[in-house]
């Protein structure tokens, strides 16, 4: 009885750290789009601004001391690979496309998404678009899914308090 009673006290005790680690809170909102700061469950101090509608996730990350922003995606819909990659382009209004290739990923509650990086040189260009645009859409390449459209309206605001919790990261 001893050990059992021993054994599940140290089982609780190693949930309850592993889940206090990953904590994130809510730091603000604006239309549609959240911003949060915390870290993730691997201990990583996180910022991120996100949208999620209509069993669609959209989200640009910055984890701590990274040389580049994680733009992560995901519909609860889709049927993908865990590290498949997928060719891709977002478009803000009239802007330059954002041509990359993503990665299959799946998220903590076991959704499937798919994930890239912008790099750190590129984000004020990126913010810029982000601000000023009044849609974003994500286009697919050779998959049968429709054209994301995602409504950017707050988004100024949010970009605003994203990065400053940016520059609170240690």
């Amino acid at each position: 009885m001893y050990w059992r009673n021993l054994a599940a006290c140290a089982f609780l005790a190693a949930s309850l750290a592993m889940s206090a680690r990953a904590e994130t809170s809510l730091i603000t909102r604006a239309g549609a789009w959240q911003v949060f700061g915390g870290t993730t469950a691997g201990g990583w101090p996180v910022c991120g601004v996100s949208q999620s509608t209509d069993g669609r996730y959209f989200a640009l990350k910055y984890y701590a001391r990274d040389t580049t922003f994680t733009v992560q995606m995901g519909a609860k819909s889709w049927r993908l690979a865990e590290g498949a990659l997928q060719k891709l382009q977002m478009v803000m209004d009239g802007n330059r496309p954002w041509v990359t290739t993503a990665s299959g990923m799946r998220f903590a509650d076991g959704d499937p998404g798919l994930e890239f990086t912008i790099n750190r040189s590129e984000i004020d260009q990126f913010a810029a678009q982000f601000r000023a645009s009044s849609v974003l859409r994500v286009q697919f390449a050779d998959w049968d899914v429709a054209e994301w459209s995602i409504a950017l309206a707050g988004s100024n605001a949010v970009m605003d308090a994203f990065l400053q919790c940016i520059q609170g990261l240690r």
